[in-house]
């Protein structure tokens, strides 16, 4: 899409406008809109946008240099909050001190994020990681990205959904937004389905939803369900993420940090 700016002087200014970032912030409402007709329609639309996920994550890499993964972490994020914002506190159901514990919850998760993607690119233009052209022969700590087309120092791996590279500068950040991310989603959804379905008490204070039958009869109630059905498949994305890291790339990290311990013991 091209879109032309009028300045008061000079010539126009032409633009390039990427459709593929606009588009999840109108799939993604519409797809859990849809969601709310009926259960059966909502699991249709959770295994699809499930599948495509996973489609995106198993394709070739050089294919996913695109904004449309990192608009929809965006949008996916927005629709949550807004439903959680709006419909679900209508109801009048949760305490100010449980909002005031998932907003900080947000906040932390969002701060760690854009921390992660600004050190990114900060390494990536003028720090240590450097990105620099293609060459035939990488060095021991280099590696090519791709996607971002650039070979980087310190890689770990690319995460098209923050449209960025983790690198060892950044993963500690990496690591905390996901931990928040998790605690998140696992608040959040839990207060909106016990707001909006008959609850139980798990134990003292702790409640969990138990009978959520009726919530197809109110499009309020239909769409704070979708939106906590889609916030547990994220937490269970999540969860998967985090295992991974707990596998692979946390002993990776710390690695370095274990081989000067040890070298100051043996000195």
């Amino acid at each position: 899409m091209i879109a032309q700016e009028n300045l008061p002087y000079g010539p126009k200014v032409t633009k390039k406008v990427d459709t593929s970032a606009i588009l999840p912030f109108i799939i993604l409402p519409l797809l859990l809109v849809v969601a709310t007709i009926s259960r059966s329609v909502t699991l249709v639309v959770m295994i699809f946008i499930g599948m495509g996920a996973i489609y995106a994550q198993s394709r070739p890499r050089q294919k996913n240099r695109s904004q449309f993964f990192y608009s929809w972490t965006l949008s996916s994020s927005a629709c949550m909050f807004l439903v959680f914002e709006l419909v679900v506190l209508s109801y009048l159901e949760i305490t100010q001190l449980e909002h005031f514990v998932f907003l900080l919850l947000v906040g932390s998760t969002w701060y760690f994020f854009h921390k992660m993607k600004a050190v990114a690119d900060f390494e990536l233009a003028t720090g240590t990681s450097k990105g620099k052209e293609y060459s035939p022969v990488l060095t021991s700590d280099s590696y090519y990205c791709q996607i971002c087309q650039l070979e980087v120092n310190e890689r770990f791996f690319h995460s098209i959904w923050w449209d960025c590279c983790i690198l060892r500068p950044n993963y500690s950040y990496f690591l905390a937004g996901q931990v928040f991310a998790f605690a998140t989603l696992l608040y959040g959804t839990n207060l909106g389905l016990t707001t909006i379905c008959q609850p139980f008490v798990l134990y003292d204070n702790i409640l969990l939803p138990e009978d959520c039958t009726d919530v197809y009869y109110d499009f309020n109630l239909a769409i704070s369900f979708v939106a906590c059905v889609y916030g547990l498949g994220y937490f269970l994305v999540t969860a998967l993420v985090l295992l991974r890291q707990l596998l692979i790339y946390i002993p990776k990290y710390s690695e370095p940090k274990w081989r000067k311990i040890v070298n100051v013991l043996t000195v």
